[in-house]
């Protein structure tokens, strides 16, 4: 299974890598998937008109307990929550980003990011930042990579953080 994972991850990097060049101007919606710690898990809205943008990550997970034996949603999540039963989980990430350097295709960025996690009746906070690269294609890859504050509102850990998203640019419509 594992395989099959990153057989998928590699493709979509080499997709975003290699796809056809696009003026990135008209290109300021992006829809993806992201996973991070400090940015949120999920699908996710990008807006990047220029110099900064700003991305929202919304994951919001509710199973009955007569699904809960059938779909296993309980062994998925607990890879990444450590709660016995999950019948509630949601996750909600805003970030706001910004280019340091454009290069023709790629970008040097930096990000702050906000991610709420809430399982059952336990909320937790996160905030971090740090440093990444963007690569701007018409499918969009970011790796980034900082320092974050995990659990703020209840016992506060630091430790190094890592986000990775893929996204899909929007063409915006032309005005006549």
């Amino acid at each position: 299974m594992k395989r099959i994972y990153i057989s998928i991850f590699l493709s979509f990097l080499l997709t975003s890598i290699y796809s056809q060049n696009t003026n990135t101007k008209d290109y300021h919606h992006q829809l993806g998937l992201n996973a991070g710690f400090c940015t949120g898990i999920g699908p996710t809205y990008k807006y990047w008109p220029g110099k900064f943008g700003v991305q929202l990550s919304l994951l919001p997970i509710k199973v009955s307990k007569e699904w809960k034996d059938i779909l296993h949603v309980q062994d998925i999540v607990r890879m990444y929550v450590p709660y016995d039963t999950i019948s509630k989980f949601v996750s909600a990430g805003l970030t706001g980003i910004m280019t340091l350097k454009q290069y023709k295709s790629y970008k040097l960025i930096s990000y702050l990011g906000n991610h709420l996690i809430m399982v059952k009746d336990y909320e937790s906070y996160n905030i971090g930042g740090g440093v990444g690269i963007s690569f701007d294609k018409l499918v969009s890859f970011n790796l980034m990579l900082g320092y974050g504050a995990y659990d703020v509102l209840n016992s506060l850990d630091l430790y190094p953080t890592a986000e990775v998203g893929i996204m899909v640019r929007l063409k915006k419509k032309n005005k006549k």
